[in-house]
């Protein structure tokens, strides 16, 4: 471990403190839409206590500060939090600390920890100490949102550039959290989504799709043990699909993404995936790596509570409903949670005509169908049975 710790030090003391060296992308545009990405992946942050580790120059760390109640900023690299400071000078509520973060320990509870390509530094063993730190961190019902890459081989512990450096799949990181219980509580991941800005602007497509964006919830561990959630199965039918190329598609209950990569190959759509559990997550983005032509028009997501979806801005000319089973008390939620995104304005308005796609989705009972109007503009139509 003391060799690790050695290199691991003298390789981020040799980069300067520039943004180039924490994001190790030059090109601006990256930077700056990378950043948004990641703090609208955040779980709601207004008058939050957060604690963000390895802060380095503060690319997150003033964003944060913008809304949350406080923000404690530690990184193992002084050089990093001097710029840090510079940079967000104007904040009152940042508290900064020069600490290794396989060692750091301070009596605070947090709502929200933070980090970006934390465990990539790191061993197992020390990522098990250190999901412990955080779980007793966290509040109960506190969130981790973290950033990882991984191989996406299962057989090879793949080291990429310095022997410090190691990547994991999102299955493997989902057993690590899962694996540690502190006072009756885990950490279980409940979204993940792989960065839409890395496929853009990355030339190595393949290593691009491996970049995942994480957020777990400290839960009590009796919650993950239970043999029995309540489903509910949600069958959708299409009246007319027409997709055409430019489209944005979004797939709920994709499974390991056949209709998704169906979808993209075949009409050039933008698709957006949503499963529920982290294995499906897993062997999607395995097949998106290994489907180098179409990888940029996919984007996967796993949602434990999809009815906790929220895409903001984001429209969707086509929302699919599979048949599957969704992990929802009330699938009232799910009907108005289409409504709110088929109400938004489209991000990319085309020189089409106006269109109207109409949703069948079939309810609890399985006799009551329900339709969902999704249009270009304007709100959605109120959710009426079907004659």
């Amino acid at each position: 471990m003391a060799d690790v710790d050695k290199d691991r030090k003298e390789f981020w003391s040799s980069l300067p403190a520039v943004l180039d060296s924490m994001v190790l992308c030059d090109n601006p545009l990256f930077q700056e839409a990378d950043t948004d990405y990641m703090v609208q992946y955040l779980p709601p942050i207004a008058n939050k206590s957060v604690l963000e580790l390895g802060a380095g120059i503060g690319r997150l760390t003033g964003e944060i500060a913008k809304k949350a109640k406080d923000i404690t900023a530690v990184d193992f690299m002084q050089h990093f939090l001097d710029v840090n400071k510079v940079n967000n000078r104007h904040m009152s509520n940042i508290t900064y600390i020069c600490d290794d973060f396989t060692k750091f320990q301070i009596d605070k509870k947090y709502d929200l920890v933070v980090s970006a390509w934390l465990f990539v530094n790191t061993k197992d063993e020390v990522v098990d100490k250190m999901i412990g730190q955080v779980l007793e961190w966290l509040q109960p019902g506190g969130y981790f949102t973290f950033r990882e890459s991984g191989p996406y081989d299962e057989d090879v512990p793949m080291r990429f550039k310095q022997n410090f450096f190691y990547h994991r799949t999102p299955f493997k990181l989902h057993q690590l959290l899962g694996g540690v219980v502190k006072d009756g509580h885990t950490l279980t991941i409940t979204r993940c989504k792989n960065s839409r800005f890395s496929m853009k602007y990355d030339h190595d497509i393949a290593a691009a799709v491996t970049e995942v964006f994480y957020v777990a919830k400290k839960v009590p561990i009796e919650l993950v043990l239970a043999s029995t959630l309540p489903l509910t199965t949600i069958s959708c039918s299409y009246l007319k699909m027409g997709v055409v190329a430019g489209w944005q598609v979004l797939v709920v209950g994709c499974g390991t993404g056949a209709l998704v990569f169906h979808i993209a190959s075949t009409y050039g759509a933008d698709v957006l995936g949503v499963n529920f559990t982290i294995k499906d997550f897993n062997a999607a983005v395995i097949h998106q790596k290994c489907s180098p032509d179409i990888a940029s028009l996919i984007l996967f997501e796993m949602i434990v509570a999809v009815e906790e979806a929220d895409y903001g801005a984001e429209c969707f000319d086509v929302i699919l409903i599979q048949e599957t089973q969704l992990m929802m008390n009330d699938p009232t939620k799910l009907f108005a949670n289409i409504r709110m995104l088929s109400g938004n304005v489209p991000r990319r308005l085309s020189p089409r005509t106006s269109f109207t796609k109409r949703l069948l989705l079939k309810g609890i009972n399985k006799a009551e169908l329900m339709s969902v109007k999704i249009v270009e503009k304007g709100p959605a139509e109120k959710v009426q049975p079907v004659a």
